[in-house]
């Protein structure tokens, strides 16, 4: 059983049914549900066993001259509160497991932050800013970070994905999808990340081409900058790597930094090209007047 599916079967165990990853608050407020209950009960069947005492005459007769009311209240007090503390462990067990996942994540967030730096100065020492050398900076640092096996940058043109760098399979590259089309095509559109571990379900995503070699475990994080989607970065797993959610989170953090790198680089190029026709018509103005 992986760690997600332990962490839903716990919390599926302590009432919380409606979390598919509960956070440390909710625990809290189902911890405080649960003995707020459980003191009621008990509440309740101690003042019952007292009323019965002191006043059976208040009961009908066949309950009142016999211990039945009062041992199955004692009874029921006491399997109330076996229920409580089994609920109990199950998120003692939960709250472990989610503080162990938060201490993985700020170690993540930690390493994007360095990655992030890294970007940043490449981009300081790179007067040129061409959008190539920041393409490839990004999916190094990618695979890199995550100790994946290959992945790629693919852009949004239009209503069609291109594949703009490609580690791993070079003859991808300009490789062409439609928006919503496929495992990107869908991640692009709907603008949510996506882990894939296994075969992909072609249900779930129409025109999905069969991934040539196999990959066990691959994550589809879109490129978002200012609300525009720019494109999608897809990183496969090494082999016999599976990718999990904390990797996930990881390289979505990381794609938000990623975005603002490529946005830059487009527009310097934009201002490049910009001036570039400024220059190309002075010239022929210059040459027209000689």
């Amino acid at each position: 059983m992986t760690h997600d599916e332990r962490l839903r079967h716990e919390a599926r165990v302590a009432g919380l049914r409606e979390f598919r990853t509960p956070s440390l608050e909710a625990i809290e407020r189902r911890r405080m549900q649960l003995w707020i209950l459980a003191a009621v009960v008990v509440v309740t069947a101690a003042i019952g066993v007292a009323v019965v005492a002191t006043w059976p005459s208040l009961l009908p007769s066949d309950l009142a001259a016999g211990p039945t009311l009062r041992v199955s209240l004692v009874l029921l007090s006491i399997a109330f509160c076996a229920y409580a503390v089994d609920k109990e462990r199950a998120l003692q067990r939960l709250t472990r497991m989610l503080t162990d996942e938060r201490v993985l994540t700020a170690a993540l967030t930690n390493r994007l932050h360095e990655v992030s730096l890294l970007l940043e100065a490449g981009r300081a020492v790179n007067a040129s800013l061409e959008l190539r050398d920041v393409l490839d900076t990004i999916l190094r640092s990618a695979t890199e970070l995550l100790d994946a096996g290959g992945g790629s940058i693919m852009l949004l043109e239009g209503d069609h994905l291109v594949a703009a760098c490609v580690q791993g399979r070079i003859e991808a590259v300009g490789g062409r999808l439609r928006l919503g089309e496929g495992i990107a095509g869908l991640v692009a559109l709907r603008r949510e990340p996506i882990l894939i571990d296994g075969h992909a379900d072609p249900r779930e995503f129409p025109g999905l081409a069969d991934r040539e070699p196999y990959v066990e475990s691959a994550m589809s994080v879109p490129l978002v900058h200012r609300g525009e989607v720019l494109g999608v970065l897809n990183v496969n797993a090494a082999v016999g790597v599976g990718f999990t959610q904390y990797d996930l989170r990881a390289v979505s953090v990381f794609a938000e930094q990623a975005a603002g790198a490529i946005a830059n680089a487009r527009l310097y190029e934009a201002e490049r090209a910009a001036l570039a026709e400024v220059e190309a018509l002075r010239a022929a103005v210059a040459g027209g007047r000689g």
